[in-house]
């Protein structure tokens, strides 16, 4: 039985508030109007105007929380000592010349985000710490104004899961996750034991046949493919 991703999965989260979209695997791709960011509906995912202007000071190094954006209306990054970071940046441009999805999702051309992440950036590959990329944009123009590159520092997700892709037999994780991102997690809670994890080669992430490579690798009853945000599956993982 395969695990259909679609119900199970990671979903990538969009949310609305005022002037503000916040989208992503935990990420933050976009920051909306930059002149209208406070809004009178304030909710936990708005971001201040302070908090806009903060992203300007940004640098290689910073830590962000989960969810990339500070509790506090004042602040982007946050102390990589604090308990709630959990992202670091390991690159920053300001004004890249990049257009958004008009959805925010993404770029109109994601091969920028390669280039600056690296090919392999939020890939779901076996034994890997979780990466992800986000970024500011003005969702009038969809003028990209601060893209940036991001690494799990370790800390254990608010779902109980260590940022650490699942790699080996008898390791468990959480196929109904809110995130893009799969990680491990003690097996009292998880919802899945894995049996064994097939990685799949980076040539043909784009064009496995999970279904097919599944059937010919795994013994248990039910399996699923790691899918990314960039539609790509870097491991099957077979589950008892």
């Amino acid at each position: 039985m395969n695990l259909n991703t679609e119900t199970f999965g990671p979903i990538r989260r969009l949310l609305a508030v005022g002037g503000i979209a916040l989208a992503g695997s935990v990420a933050l791709s976009g920051c909306g109007i930059l002149e209208d960011a406070a809004s009178d509906s304030a909710t936990d995912n708005e971001v201040s105007d302070e908090q806009v202007d903060a992203v300007a000071d940004a640098k290689v190094g910073d830590c962000l929380p989960e969810e990339m954006i500070s509790a506090d209306p004042s602040v982007f990054a946050v102390d990589c000592s604090d308990p709630t970071a959990f992202w670091t940046i390991t690159a920053f441009e300001a004004d890249p010349g990049l257009t958004a999805a008009s959805d925010g999702s993404s770029l109109t051309d994601p091969q920028p985000i390669f280039d600056m992440c690296g090919e392999e950036v939020g890939a779901q590959i076996p034994g890997a710490t979780w990466t992800d990329w986000s970024m500011v944009y003005d969702q009038t123009t969809l003028e990209v104004n601060y893209i940036f590159c991001v690494e799990a520092n370790g800390n254990p997700s608010t779902e109980g899961v260590t940022p650490t892709v699942p790699a080996n037999e008898g390791e468990c994780t959480l196929t109904a996750t809110t995130q893009w991102n799969y990680g491990t997690i003690d097996c009292a809670a998880g919802d899945a034991a894995i049996t064994s994890v097939i990685e799949v080669p980076q040539a043909e992430w784009e064009t496995v046949d999970v279904d097919a490579l599944a059937t010919e690798e795994c013994t248990g009853s039910s399996y699923f493919g790691a899918e990314d945000q960039f539609a790509r599956t870097a491991a099957v993982f077979c589950l008892e």
